[in-house]
């Protein structure tokens, strides 16, 4: 199961954002709507209990979940 009972979509976005791209970024390769991930966003510091997006990309590559 995926860490911190993250969704599949939220792993595709905590892997974007690990990336640096932007809600608008990801919404357009995701094909969904830049509000959309802000709230997939939202979920992720939620769940893996980080403050801001460059702490939730540092906890994704300790879990191993960047390539």
């Amino acid at each position: 199961p995926p860490p911190a009972g993250l969704t599949v979509r939220e792993l595709q976005v905590l892997a974007a954002v690990a990336g640096g791209a932007s809600n608008a970024g990801i919404g357009a390769a995701l094909g969904v709507g830049a509000r959309t991930v802000g709230t997939h966003v939202e979920h992720v510091l939620a769940k893996t209990g980080c403050r801001t997006r460059a702490e939730a990309a540092a906890r994704a590559a300790t879990w191993g979940l960047l390539v």
